[in-house]
């Protein structure tokens, strides 16, 4: 095991700090992602195992945000492509690790579902959808997507992972 979460790096700062309106009331929506081995540095080529969870039905993403600021949607998938999560049933969700260092999972849920946050499709043959390496810019485009969604109705939460050579 390691001590002390894994640092973030600016852009992946920039997507962990998304904060959306929320009342504090139990009926509101919340998010939970975990990873199979907390705490555990995974090796290079690895398999991940995801879990994401919400307290209502909703639409879930998953965003991977590398060292670098890459940022790729993980989850609606080719392989698991419907984004819709049904309350306290968690779905898990595999990757594999990259190149060394952090890697932090961004879980966003949301009541409406109709943000391309949730219905954006992976190009070609890829498997995940490729957001770019402008984390500034996707930050933006997310919040913008879900402006306006009442309060309580959008959630977020994180994790990061330490992959070692």
């Amino acid at each position: 095991m390691l001590r002390g979460a894994p640092s973030l790096n600016d852009a992946q700062n920039v997507i962990a700090a998304l904060k959306f309106p929320a009342t504090g009331k139990a009926s509101d929506l919340a998010v939970a992602g975990t990873v199979d081995r907390p705490g555990a540095s995974y090796a290079s080529g690895s398999r991940i195992t995801l879990s994401v969870s919400a307290s209502r039905d909703a639409s879930v993403a998953v965003l991977r945000v590398l060292r670098d600021g890459v940022t790729t949607i993980v989850f609606p998938s080719k392989s698991q492509p419907d984004a819709r999560v049904a309350a306290h049933r968690p779905v898990q969700v595999r990757v594999v690790a990259g190149k060394p260092g952090t890697e932090l999972f961004e879980f966003i849920a949301a009541v409406n579902g109709a943000s391309w946050l949730f219905t954006r499709k992976p190009a070609g043959n890829a498997d995940y959808v490729d957001l770019g390496s402008t984390t500034r810019a996707i930050a933006d485009d997310i919040r913008t997507t879900l402006k306006g969604a009442p309060h309580g109705t959008v959630a977020v939460a994180h994790v990061a992972v330490r992959v070692s050579g």
